[in-house]
């Protein structure tokens, strides 16, 4: 049986062009009592021979979506606290240990960092964090936590707790209903130097302004407790084939 504390589990499907670089910086961690967990989500490419470079923990998981693979993942998972690297994601080598500092606490159940892009050059980046610092504060005047899957830790207890994500809910908005859910029975932190960079591909596919829109309007959605965007709504048809 697995002793180690984190378990780290990546989603793919089909991402040879980024998973080494992503499963490079896990490996490439200052904090090294973790595993780390493929599942692949039915990729048509070489990400599972890529994902086998580096864990013997690969998984499948034949019903499509992100949540279905993490859940596979969290349900594989042996450590105390858990967590998911997107496949297209750098992490920094202090982001677990950050990570693990803050959690160490018994009142902090989650935590979560900001986001940039892996394409930006550093000014724009730094710029980026620092917005994302600020519009986080402020949403979370109105109860809601910026947190994004791919710079998102928990205690593994407390995800089970609440329930974890809704696998049978369309609704687009899952991390900041999670996040809602585990405030209930503990404290959510922001930690704004738990820093990733991912991959802008997802955001240069449509109109920047018309981006910024549909954002807000899932971003309402949650703040009035609404939660009808449906990932259908919110993401185009070919959103899951063009990777």
């Amino acid at each position: 049986m697995s002793n180690k504390l984190v378990s780290v589990v990546v989603p793919v499907l089909n991402e040879e062009k980024w998973l080494e670089s992503t499963l490079q910086s896990i490996k490439s961690q200052s904090f090294k009592n973790y595993e780390i967990i493929v599942v692949d989500n039915g990729s048509i490419d070489n990400s599972p021979e890529i994902a086998k470079k580096y864990t013997n923990k690969v998984f499948f998981e034949e019903r499509r979506g992100p949540l279905f693979a993490m859940h596979k993942g969290f349900t594989m998972a042996k450590g105390k606290i858990i967590t998911v690297c997107d496949a297209d994601t750098i992490y920094p080598e202090n982001w677990l240990m950050k990570m693990v500092d803050k959690l160490k606490s018994d009142k902090i159940v989650a935590v979560y960092g900001p986001m940039a892009f892996r394409e930006d050059g550093r000014i724009r980046q730094l710029l980026v964090i620092w917005g994302y610092s600020i519009f986080n504060a402020l949403s979370n005047i109105f109860g809601v936590s910026l947190c994004g899957a791919a710079n998102f830790g928990m205690k593994r207890k407390a995800y089970n707790q609440v329930g974890g994500y809704m696998l049978e809910s369309k609704v687009a908005s899952q991390d900041f209903i999670l996040a809602k859910k585990l405030k209930k029975i503990g404290k959510v932190k922001f930690i704004p130097s738990m820093i990733c960079y991912t991959s802008n591909r997802r955001y240069t596919r449509v109109n920047f302004m018309h981006g910024i829109k549909e954002a807000f309007k899932l971003w309402l959605d949650v703040a009035l407790n609404r939660n009808k965007i449906t990932y259908d709504d919110y993401y185009d048809s070919n959103y899951y084939n063009k990777k």
